[in-house]
């Protein structure tokens, strides 16, 4: 038997993978699933009507059309806060006051997404440069034309001596609030600063599907199967962080580095995203960028400690590794990791034991092969 041996590094893992690829005929076991299903998932979370799912998943439909800061002004690299801001309890935008917060929600929203970022990490340290871009979506083109003029009418118009302001306009059935501060008053480039956050803002929407929403309820968090394709494991509980489909701009949004991260997707090929409690799915244009993009997981340098984990042949499309001490950027203690590839579909997961991660590697790589 010879084995061929070739070693990998894994993005924020830091630990590098072996491949070993056995020339010894089809004398192999079969694969061990464990616990797991290797039968893909329904969209069962889909079915039932649910407000809050639904809330949230046109939240993230206008994340994927939202302008980032730094779209408007270079100098905006520190993010303020930002994302999902509207859920079945109300609205929490806080580009919004809370009197154009309580006038929307009399209006019926059906989704909220907002970014903030400023020039500098310091709030308190004296005049800074400010921006917060949000999106609220409403049932109709009508409904939301109504509440616009009503949470205009609450804005505090900008003073020659104050350094702020914000504005409210309609786009079609979404609100756009755009708040801007400066680091010394000039209403004149603060009007400019608004009036081009305006344009970029309406050039991103373009796309946007703006079909009336009569009942939030009723929007699917996946309406692709993405998240059929991973195994199912945790409740599936709507949130950005355990239980969510994404396209890439809505995923990017939520990052420290927007503009960095969704350059990094489009630039690998990525068209769309999921995540599932310890694991994610990457879409990729074709099966050539996901071979890719597996390489390009597996292969980030940027921690060199790590150990092999080994006898890995029998898990198929998947490069497997073990931390030598947990990723001090994680707050979850994920010391085992695989990348495994598909078709043109990548997925991550991640367990605390190596027995774990060898049968979700291989009941993931299973049910790859069968989702819809």
């Amino acid at each position: 038997m010879r084995l061929w041996f070739r070693r990998w590094s894994v993005a924020g893992m830091g630990v590098a993978v072996v491949i070993l690829v056995a020339a010894c005929g089809n004398d192999a076991p079969p694969p061990d699933f464990g616990p797991y299903s290797t039968v893909p998932g329904d969209n069962d979370f889909d079915r039932t009507p649910s407000r809050g799912r639904g809330i949230f998943a046109e939240s993230l439909r206008l994340a994927d059309h939202i302008v980032f800061p730094t779209d408007i002004d270079s100098e905006l690299t520190t993010a303020r806060g930002g994302g999902v801001s509207a859920d079945d309890r109300g609205l929490h935008e806080t580009a919004l006051s809370p009197r154009q917060r309580a006038i929307a929600v009399s209006f019926g929203v059906v989704g909220s997404f907002g970014l903030a970022a400023a020039n500098r990490a310091d709030s308190a340290a004296g005049p800074q440069k400010y921006l917060a871009v949000s999106l609220t979506a409403f049932r109709d083109e009508r409904t939301a034309a109504a509440a616009a003029t009503e949470m205009a009418r609450l804005d505090t118009e900008a003073r020659p001596e104050n350094p702020s302001l914000g504005s409210v306009k309609a786009w079609k059935n979404v609100v756009i609030r755009v708040y801007v501060e400066l680091p010394v008053p000039d209403p004149g480039q603060l009007a400019a600063i608004i009036a081009t956050t305006y344009r970029k803002q309406e050039d991103q929407l373009a796309g946007f599907d703006t079909a009336a929403v009569p009942d939030p309820a009723t929007v699917p968090l996946d309406p692709d199967g993405l998240l059929t394709r991973l195994v199912r494991t945790g409740d599936p509980i709507a949130d950005p962080k355990t239980f969510a489909a994404f396209g890439i701009r809505a995923y990017a949004a939520l990052s420290p580095e927007p503009a960095r991260k969704l350059t990094a997707f489009s630039g690998n090929g990525v068209t769309a995203l999921a995540v599932s409690h310890n694991k994610f799915l990457y879409r990729m244009r074709d099966s050539k960028a996901a071979t890719s993009y597996a390489d390009w997981l597996s292969e980030d340098p940027e921690n060199s400690e790590y150990t092999w984990m080994r006898n890995a042949r029998d898990l198929p499309g998947a490069r497997c590794s073990a931390a030598a001490r947990p990723d001090p950027k994680s707050v979850q203690a994920r010391r085992f990791r695989c990348v495994v590839t598909r078709g043109e579909y990548v997925a991550v997961v991640y367990s605390n034991t190596e027995t774990d991660i060898r049968q979700l590697a291989a009941a993931q790589y299973a049910i790859m092969a069968g989702a819809r």
